[in-house]
């Protein structure tokens, strides 16, 4: 038997990140299980920013 996992990863940090991902199969016909493990890591190429906003603030009062 053959199957598909997406695995998505969204960022809440600028900096690298790392993680292991595990996948452990059901056992299937008597037979074992499997384990997968992956290790993973993160790297922002380019950021977009959601919004910008604008405001007027004195800056030194006096």
């Amino acid at each position: 038997r053959q199957g598909f996992v997406n695995v998505e990863f969204t960022i809440r940090f600028l900096h690298p990140a790392e993680a292991v991902l595990i996948l452990i199969s059901n056992k299937a016909d008597g037979v074992d299980s499997s384990i997968l493990t992956f290790s993973l890591k993160s790297e922002v190429k380019s950021i977009d920013p959601l919004g910008t906003i604008k405001c007027r603030s004195p800056c030194y009062e006096l």
